[in-house]
């Protein structure tokens, strides 16, 4: 199994994905990562970390000269074909890898993947799906966070499509429930498209109907994303981004307020001491570095997007993902059921 690994263009620069590819390569034998960047660059940090020793067969270079910017869009981007994300994408397009992963410009990485990859046939748009925690311990999908502004009908009920068939092949969810996102749980509630949907897949969802397999489970209000409720949330992407963004930051809120209080005096800081394995659990869960970024699922081929501000941590999490994607053959299952039913 080989993963091209874009290790440039993120906020922190090229070392952290090199350790978190290296850690990757520890403790699965059968994986090989091809780091794509600045050779030189890559090069050095490979000599800091193993100084007299050999780099691992598993990991190797693909030199690209340019790097395509944070701020740069997706005309931009696919007007840059020697850049590690351009070049990561294309070693997917040649077989020469089976994923890719990249924490570069989201709108650009989305423009290289349709330009060189395309989408699934009978796929109009991709969407970014990243796997979050929930309260009672399970996992939840929500799509689109990113990959468009506004979505019709039909292609809200392909991520739904989508996201059941990766729920039953990665997560072993015999049959995944799925909600819309909406400002309440009530059916005439929302943007017409929202209501639209719904009507839609109550129809499509019925016995002897063509998505009868489908458990559609109605409405759900953004306060309860994490509750597990629901194993899927399907929402345009302007809605899916202001959520996950929303999420990410009152968890960041939430621990520092945590901190801050158990801070205060003597006292606080023994009873900060006594509580502290269940306040590190609670971390562990929520903390999005240790779930990792986010597929860009419809796309024709697997490719993942890392947070452009991750760590090591984060990188790991992501590659974790980004291998059980490739192990189970996600996109095929995907390809092969959306043929029969679109």
């Amino acid at each position: 199994m080989k993963i091209a690994f874009d290790v440039m263009g993120s906020d922190n620069g090229s070392k952290n994905p090199i350790l978190a590819a290296l850690q990757m390569i520890k403790e699965f034998k059968d994986l090989e990562i091809i780091l794509v960047g600045d050779e030189k660059e890559i090069t050095e940090h490979l000599k800091q970390i193993f100084k007299d020793e050999k780099t691992p067969d598993a990991i190797s270079i693909h030199g690209a000269k340019d790097v395509v910017p944070m701020t740069a869009g997706p005309f931009e981007a696919v007007r840059m074909p020697n850049s590690s994300m351009s070049q990561a994408v294309k070693l997917v397009k040649e077989e020469k890898a089976d994923g890719v992963l990249s924490s570069g410009s989201t709108a650009a990485y989305l423009g290289v993947c349709h330009l060189i990859l395309g989408e699934i046939s009978g796929i109009k748009r991709p969407a970014f799906m990243p796997i979050m925690p929930t309260l009672k311990g399970g996992k939840v999908l929500l799509l689109d966070v990113g990959a468009n502004i506004e979505n019709s009908v039909d292609e809200l009920i392909s991520f739904a499509l989508m996201a059941h068939i990766y729920s039953q092949t990665i997560l072993n969810i015999a049959r995944p429930s799925i909600a819309l996102l909406n400002i309440g749980t009530e059916e005439n509630k929302g943007p017409a498209v929202t209501k639209e949907t719904y009507a839609k897949l109550k129809q499509l969802t019925q016995s002897n109907a063509s998505l009868s397999f489908l458990n559609f489970h109605g409405n759900i209000e953004p306060r309860d994303v994490l509750s597990g409720d629901v194993d899927i949330i399907v929402c345009d992407g302007y809605s899916g981004n202001v959520v996950l963004k929303s999420l990410e930051g009152m968890a960041t809120l939430i621990f520092s307020l945590i901190k801050k209080g158990y801070t205060k005096n003597l006292w606080t800081k023994f009873l900060a001491l006594l509580s502290k394995p269940v306040f590190k659990g609670i971390k562990n869960t929520f903390d999005y570095k240790n779930t990792g970024g986010a597929q860009l699922i419809g796309i024709n081929g697997i490719c993942f997007k890392a947070h452009g501000s991750s760590d090591s941590r984060s990188y790991y999490s992501t590659l974790k993902l980004l291998r059980q994607a490739i192990d189970q053959d996600v996109t095929n299952k995907i390809k092969t059921q959306v043929a029969e039913l679109l």
